[in-house]
């Protein structure tokens, strides 16, 4: 929100500095971003009579002028505007002078002659007409005879001042707008406000024969206000309103639109202005749209609007898109004789709704959204016409048009300032809040022990149900100042707190894959149609149930994840192009399986992806197994099996008693190469909440042997289908009179004296005994067992 200094010292008396000011609003919940001068980015430049102006010797579009800028000596300038001449005023940028986009002058030789300056026109100042007449004229800006000499640009041309820019919180709508923020600046500077009273202009005639209004959807439009405004003349807004538009960033355009802008800035209202001759038979139609119905808006873009849209109409056309945008049919323009002026209330949820599936954002349609209220409605419209009045810009007509279903009765509350004063934690009697109240106009009586406050119009923020307290404690709070209000140790129950734990665990793998080396990695929830595709996933899998988004970015993040996979894949492609150097990643984060008509499912899933010299397949189970034993599972197994993604040779799954709960292995080339990725990728994908809910809530411990391991190995012949975890698994269960553990498999053999179909796989394992050293034929028996339960279960031969 832009807040003039010159527009606010017409409501207030400032008598601080602006440090101060912008303190006292800081403290009172507005923050000012910056205050800017009103002509930013010049210094330097002051006003200068051109003394002689001849013609440059060596160039024949140059001139040699020599200047008095009240520096007590004669400048030599050269110039190539057209209109140099003696005796003129202009503005001169001295030598060290700064100009709009960080241009500084300095001494220079044109041509042979030296020059110390520079005359400067309009455009180089960054003014327009609205600043000054002929600032957009070809040539040097010409100010008014009389002018004194050696004075700042900023004072000639009356714009050295600031502008305050304040950022507004989205619950304060009424402070959108120069009476509002005035409001609050007065109560900041300790000053009663006092709102501008509006002239009304009765008019002449009768507006009923001109127009009528009809809102068939009182709902999404509560007050619609208007009135017409004949014989128009269209002509250049005065000086003193275009300076005020231009002061806030408006362009001005012409005395009827220019006041609908300016009346917006005042009141924070938006109106707009229809030609009334362009609406059949006058008549003013608020209503939804019909299907299959557009509207062609002043952007002269064609809108296919829908049954949900409010528009502005007549009985045959639409001739507005409703908060939005007006119609490029009903535009003000040179020829209008007739204007209908409207100020109306639209529901924000409504305009949020249009301005979205339009994607239209205007200025207009971004205060409705916010909130407009009505009693402010027909104050905007009075004004809009008390200008059209004084600037002689038509006949208005008598009488307005008003189709309300609006409350317009005063609002009450009754507040218990106890509650209050706990709230704050402060002591003020319902007299004292009523007094500081007061300072921002809300009128309020003690009533005993409780305040019945009547709620302005414009302060839609204050509620009347159980958040009414509240409210008030903050206007008291802040009326008083927080500065005031001594900090306190909280006056209640205190308790210990912790971690969950479901966060817990969650931590705990973040910290184990850490200290294996990995990086943690955040990608988007959203994926696209071609990331599944990109996985080789069938038709009918589990991870082709997308949840899909109603207004998406794109096409490429139109669904919601079902795997960490994609993203990670994009990251690692990512690390390659910058050579970062890192090979190891995780991510832990959701994904989410449409349920068709439910809500969806959401996992927590946990992502490994290993890259780059040295990772392969083992040092990724490896990991697993690592991170497994954070959650004392050391008994989990690994079966062949996984995704249509992993490479059909190099991929496993992970079971943990018996549940899978997740899968590993290396991409798919095809995958990979969907990705652009050169390199060998390993990635694993376990289901976080699978996982911890098998895991071991207490370490067992066992005391150290006492007796010493005897080591031994094995080799046998097996099918090439029996895997080393079946081996291991029998190994280690062979019923015997000792314990035989810790087997490892170490080498795996085909070739010369073993049969085809067949291969030969070694293992080492130790045997001991819990109270006695082994004897020989302990350790006979035991081999002979083992043997024994490797022929029965796999056919396995012992290897000579």
């Amino acid at each position: 929100m832009k807040l003039p200094l010159k527009w606010l010292k017409e409501y207030v008396d400032y008598n601080v500095t602006h440090e101060e000011f912008i303190e006292r609003l800081m403290w009172r919940g507005f923050e000012v971003a910056s205050a800017e001068p009103e002509l930013p980015g010049v210094s330097g430049v002051v006003t200068g009579r051109i003394l002689s102006c001849k013609q440059h010797p060596n160039a024949d579009k140059l001139h040699v002028c020599e200047v008095d800028a009240g520096t007590g000596e004669v400048l030599q300038i050269v110039c190539g505007a057209p209109n140099a001449r003696e005796g003129i005023t202009v503005p001169v940028a001295l030598p060290g002078a700064n100009l709009p986009g960080g241009i500084v002058i300095k001494p220079a030789e044109m041509r042979g002659i030296e020059s110390r300056g520079m005359l400067c026109s309009g455009k180089e100042l960054g003014i327009t007409e609205a600043d000054h007449p002929g600032a957009e004229a070809n040539g040097l800006l010409i100010l008014e005879d009389g002018c004194k000499t050696g004075i700042s640009i900023q004072k000639a041309l009356d714009m050295d001042s600031v502008v305050f820019d304040i950022e507004i919180t989205p619950n304060r709508a009424d402070c959108q707008s120069i009476i509002g923020m005035c409001r609050e600046a007065a109560a900041a500077l300790g000053q009663k406000f006092k709102e501008p009273a509006i002239r009304k202009v009765e008019g002449t005639g009768d507006v009923s024969d001109a127009a009528s209004v009809t809102v068939m959807d009182t709902e999404k439009c509560p007050r619609y206000c208007a009135r017409v405004v004949k014989d128009i003349v269209i002509a250049p807004s005065p000086a003193w309103m275009q300076k005020k538009l231009r002061s806030v960033g408006l362009r001005p355009i012409n005395n009827i639109v220019d006041i609908t802008n300016l009346v917006l800035v005042e009141y924070g209202h938006p109106m707009h202005a229809f030609d009334l001759a362009c609406v059949e038979e006058g008549h003013i139609v608020v209503r939804t749209a019909y299907e299959g119905e557009k509207v062609t808006t002043l952007d002269s873009k064609v809108r296919d609007v829908t049954t949900d849209m409010l528009l502005i109409a007549d009985p045959k056309k639409g001739v507005g898109i409703a908060g939005v945008m007006g119609g490029e049919n009903s535009e003000i323009t040179e020829s209008t004789k007739a204007v209908l002026f409207e100020s109306a209330v639209f529901k924000g949820s409504s305009i949020r709704n249009t301005s979205r599936k339009l994607k239209l954002m205007t200025d207009a349609a971004a205060r409705f959204m916010k909130g407009v209220e009505p009693v402010n409605a027909m104050k905007a419209l009075e004004r809009a016409i008390e200008l059209v009045d004084e600037l002689k810009a038509g006949t208005v007509l008598k009488g307005t048009l008003d189709a309300c279903s609006a409350d317009l009765s005063d609002r009450m509350i009754e507040i218990d300032c106890g509650r209050v004063n706990r709230i704050i934690d402060s002591g003020f009697t319902p007299r004292q809040m009523a007094d500081l109240l007061s300072a921002i106009n809300i009128p309020a009586e003690p009533k005993g022990e409780n305040l019945i406050i009547s709620v302005p119009h414009y302060r839609t923020d204050i509620e009347s149900g159980i958040e009414k307290e509240a409210d008030i404690a903050e206007e008291i709070a802040r009326l008083y100042g927080y500065y005031n209000i001594k900090a306190k140790l909280m006056r209640s129950d205190t308790f210990s707190g912790r971690i969950s734990d479901e966060f817990q665990d969650e931590d705990a793998v973040k910290d184990a894959l850490v200290c294996m080396g990995a990086y943690e990695m955040y990608n988007y929830n959203f994926i696209g149609p071609s990331d599944l595709d990109s996985l080789l996933l069938p038709d009918g899998h589990e991870k082709r149930r997308a949840v899909r988004i109603v207004n998406p970015f794109g096409e490429d993040q139109s669904l919601m994840r079902t795997s960490l996979i994609p993203g990670m894949l994009k990251s690692l492609k990512t690390n390659i192009n910058r050579k970062t150097g890192h090979g190891r990643f995780f991510e832990v984060g959701n994904v989410h399986l449409d349920l068709e008509g439910q809500l969806p499912d959401e996992r927590k899933m946990i992502g490994i992806a290993l890259m780059g010299d040295g990772e392969d397949f083992y040092t990724l189970k490896g990991c697993i197994e690592q991170l497994l034993e954070t959650f004392r599972l050391t008994d989990c197994k690994f079966a062949a099996g996984g995704g249509e993604y992993l490479h059909s040779g190099r991929k496993a799954m992970v079971f943990a008693d018996g549940e899978c709960i997740g899968e590993l292995g290396e991409i798919h080339p095809v995958t990979a190469s969907s990705y652009d990725i050169p390199a060998r990728v390993y990635v694993a994908e376990l289901d976080f909440y699978r996982l911890t809910a098998h895991k071991r809530s207490h370490a067992r411990y066992a005391s150290l042997p006492k007796y010493p391991v005897v080591p031994r190995d094995i080799a046998v012949v097996v099918d090439n289908g029996v895997t080393a975890g079946e081996l291991k698994e029998a190994i280690e269960s062979v019923s015997a009179e000792v314990l035989i553990e810790n087997a490892e498999l170490f080498d795996v053999y085909r070739g010369s004296n073993i049969p085809e179909n067949k291969k030969s796989m070694a293992y080492s394992f130790t045997l001991r005994c819990l109270d006695r050293t082994l004897t020989d034929e302990d350790i006979t028996s035991a081999m002979n067992a083992v043997v024994r339960t490797l022929k029965e279960k796999f056919g396995a031969l012992l290897r000579g």
